[in-house]
């Protein structure tokens, strides 16, 4: 597309859309100001309906003083008659009026009038719609014979079963209301779905019976459009009345209703048109004229962004400010030329210099401008940032094939921020450091890097593993150790006891002496760099000096702990991690049981094909564990109970250390039904 298409289109653009949303508005004003007048005809319509209304509910309620008196009709019937003939005489717009029995049928009767001279007597009986009739309400309806006014009958109950009857002449009401015009064609119609009525002051206008119907059957209260059966179209908006199928219709004449709106829109469509055509030609003109200079200032442009600077405009054609700026362009043109030269071959040089030197560092380089566009990375920073490693809590935007954070986001992150990162090696460790280098006279550059952390990370680990399973370890021979102490203190044993318990407490001073080694052996056994000293020895008598040891605390919590081992069994292990392993499940499950005891049991396991398996059982009556942390309770650190204290590492270490044999470990429980560990060992080898 050509520069002068361009300027074009955007001269027209820029016209022609003020333009369009005028027509959109117009468009809107047409329809907006169509439907407020249908609405002001709907409430007019609704304003007359409630009129006629009005006017029935003050009639009926002057029958109050006629169905007050109904009970003298059963004392003396003339006295009534009397009363109801009065009642007539004094409300002009009550023609007529009997009392109905309990069955429907006229009991007395008003005397008088060309109504009552016409009517018969009165019998609804067979209509069925008094008997459903309850106190208070009041039933409307046309009569149903020919009368010159428009009358309307009144079925009215009263409290002792009987109805009262009474036509009501609405000529007066309707006259006031039938007056009302709209403009020269339109005007207030009393109509049903059968036509209009003939009572209207007004001369009905030619719409059939089956065009009213349909607009009725809308249910909107709005006619949009009812056509005449010579093609006129009219217009307006209908309210029901309290008669039943009967409504008051106000409606125009199309043309006219919608006269106004019809002449302003025709006068904008105009001046859209004359706008539009005029503007079209102005565009025209003046993106020619300024396109030819701005055309070849584009070309000239682009053979410099390419690298050719020998460029040079023919600036006689231009005008104005367009010369000027031709000239400015061919001078820049020149300069850049000599500089290109000077600066080339120093600028690749030191580009080469430093793309090594940042090629050969561990660490992550990254350099772009303060607005977050990309200037330089080394290797390490383009393979950080082409994984996930930084989107986390960062929003990414595809770089290539691989998402990549956002530049300017990551040199918002606080320097000090620790990730970590899954390279073909190990996982390593980088630590974030932002700087913002402002040069002088210069762009400002934000300079990240990414320091390799890795080396102390993993001494960090390891240093604080060792701590916390030394600290773990130690306690269950402390532990009993103290519980010995005091029952000595209290000096209430025997000589035969005391040398007993002397006896197991060296026992236990010498598993504090193994302990330590053995802690260090499994943090060696986790890194591989451990091997298992296995050796065949009685595991019932291994059992027996670590119960022995534990015994003194179950003891002070009234707990048992009983053994169901043989009385020998020999099997193929590291005889001292073996025993840290029961220690450690023995210590746990004294120390989360209030009640009962511990039970450790034996079972020998052979499979057709397979391994014979040594199975052994530790179970408690304790606490339990809920079922959603025994996933859990073999990681590092994790603790089912936070209130009690501990790392959270024996379980961790027990399961290394049976994982390390070639074994199996797995945990049962419930919240509050004890727990059961269970460790199986494999059958085999020589020493």
């Amino acid at each position: 597309m050509t520069l002068f298409s361009r300027l074009f289109k955007l001269f027209i653009v820029v016209i022609i859309t003020p333009l369009f949303v005028t027509g959109i508005f117009l468009f809107y004003y047409q329809n907006s100001g169509k439907q407020a007048i249908l609405e002001n005809y709907f409430n007019l319509a609704d304003i007359s309906s409630a009129y006629i209304k009005q006017n029935v509910e003050d009639s009926v309620a002057r029958l109050d003083f006629l169905g007050a008196s109904a009970h003298l009709y059963h004392v003396d019937e003339k006295v009534f008659a009397g009363l109801l003939q009065d009642g007539v005489k004094a409300n002009p717009d009550i023609v007529f009026a009997a009392l109905l029995g309990k069955d429907g049928k006229e009991l007395s009767r008003s005397r008088g009038g060309e109504i009552e001279k016409n009517l018969p007597p009165v019998d609804i009986s067979s209509e069925g719609v008094f008997s459903s009739l309850t106190l208070g309400e009041v039933s409307v309806n046309y009569v149903d014979y020919s009368l010159s006014a428009p009358y309307v009958r009144v079925i009215y109950p009263l409290e002792n079963g009987e109805y009262l009857f009474a036509v009501l002449d609405l000529s007066r009401v309707w006259y006031s209301v039938g007056m009302q015009r709209l403009g020269v064609t339109g005007g207030l119609y009393l109509a049903s779905a059968e036509g209009f009525s003939d009572f209207n002051m007004l001369p009905a206008p030619p719409v059939s019976a089956a065009q009213l119907s349909s607009a009725l059957l809308k249910n909107n209260g709005l006619i949009k459009e009812v056509k005449t059966p010579e093609g006129d179209v009219f217009v307006g908006a209908y309210a029901a009345t309290v008669l039943p199928g009967v409504y008051v219709i106000a409606l125009q004449y199309g043309k006219e209703a919608f006269y106004t709106i019809t002449l302003t829109s025709w006068m904008i469509a105009f001046f859209i048109l004359v706008t539009t055509t005029l503007s079209y030609f102005a565009a025209y003109i003046f993106s020619k004229e300024i396109s030819e200079p701005v055309e070849k200032l584009k070309k000239g442009a682009e053979k410099i962004s390419s690298g050719d600077f020998d460029v040079s405009i023919d600036s006689s054609e231009a005008w104005g400010e367009f010369e000027i700026l031709i000239k400015t362009f061919n001078e820049m043109a020149s300069r850049l030329s000599v500089y290109q030269a000077v600066q080339l071959d120093k600028l690749l040089d030191e580009k080469k210099k430093i793309d090594m030197l940042a090629g050969l560092m561990r660490d992550g380089l990254i350099m772009a401008t303060a607005e977050g566009r990309l200037l330089f990375a080394n290797a390490t920073a383009n393979k950080i940032l082409e994984s996930d490693a930084l989107c986390g809590d960062l929003e990414c935007t595809l770089y290539g094939s691989m998402p990549r954070p956002s530049i300017k986001e990551l040199a918002g992150i606080k320097s000090g921020t620790v990730f970590s990162y899954e390279s073909e090696e190990k996982k390593r460790y980088f630590e974030i450091v932002n700087e913002l280098f402002r040069p002088a006279n210069q762009e400002a550059v934000s300079i990240i890097i990414f320091r390799d952390i890795t080396a102390e990370h993993e001494i960090r680990s390891m240093k604080n593993d060792i701590f916390n399973a030394v600290a773990h370890d130690l306690r269950a021979p402390i532990m009993g150790l103290q519980a010995y102490i005091m029952i000595l203190k209290e000096g209430s044993l025997d000589e035969a006891k005391r040398a007993k318990m002397l006896e197991a407490m060296e026992t236990s001073s010498n598993m504090l002496g193994t302990l330590v080694e053995n802690i260090l052996d499994v943090s060696r056994l986790e890194r591989g760099l451990l091997t298992l000293n296995k050796s065949r020895f009685d595991v019932s008598a291994s059992l027996a000096g670590v119960i022995a040891a534990i015994k003194p605390l179950a003891e002070q919590k009234g707990l048992y702990v009983k053994s169901f081992l043989p009385q020998f069994l020999e099997i193929f292990a590291d005889q001292g991690l073996i025993e840290r392993v029961f220690s450690n499940l023995l210590s746990n499950a004294v120390k989360f049981t209030d009640k009962g005891g511990v039970e450790i049991s034996y079972e020998y396991l052979t499979e057709p094909g397979r391994t014979p398996k040594h199975k052994f059982s530790v179970k408690d009556t304790g606490r339990g564990i809920a079922e959603d942390e025994l996933p859990k309770i073999f990681e590092k650190y994790h603790r089912a109970d936070r209130s009690e204290k501990g790392y959270g590492l024996g379980l961790s270490i027990v399961r290394q250390t049976v994982l390390a044999h070639g074994g199996e470990m797995e945990a049962f429980s419930k919240a509050g039904e004890g727990c059961e560990m269970v460790f199986t060992l494999p059958d085999g080898g020589k020493e």
